[in-house]
């Protein structure tokens, strides 16, 4: 099995890592980690253009590892992730977050993101190879 996407006119492999930061660095993750990984599959199932290889939750931060299709946006994604799993945590766990986040709002996440594209080489190994070309 190819590790590359195939659709009708590209091939590809766009792999992102993307952490998100709780509102105020609150330490409020690792009771409702479960639930969480939960809501983030359910922004995956109801978007359908990108797909969760890994998570790890921290008790005030998540890194998720995310392959998306080329016709997708990764700011699209970030809201869909962040957008699901605030609503469905609020849900679940109101009491629990109003602890935290006591100002009416329903806050989980912080507005910024990290974001950064991985690949299968090196940047190194992928500078000399475009310095050879042609």
């Amino acid at each position: 099995m190819s590790k590359y996407e195939r659709f009708n006119h590209a091939k590809t492999f766009l792999r992102y890592h993307l952490i998100f930061s709780t509102k105020y660095r609150r330490k409020v993750l690792n009771p409702i980690r479960d639930d969480l990984l939960e809501a983030m599959m359910a922004a995956q199932e109801k978007n359908g253009n990108f797909r969760i290889e890994i998570d790890e939750v921290d008790q005030n931060h998540i890194h998720l590892l995310v392959r998306i299709k080329p016709c997708e946006c990764i700011a699209n994604v970030v809201h869909d992730l962040k957008q699901q799993s605030t609503y469905l945590m609020w849900q679940k766990h109101h009491d629990y977050l109003t602890k935290f986040y006591w100002s009416g709002q329903h806050h989980l996440w912080t507005r910024g993101y990290f974001a950064s594209t991985i690949g299968g080489v090196s940047e190194k190994t992928l500078v000399e190879y475009i310095k050879n070309q042609g």
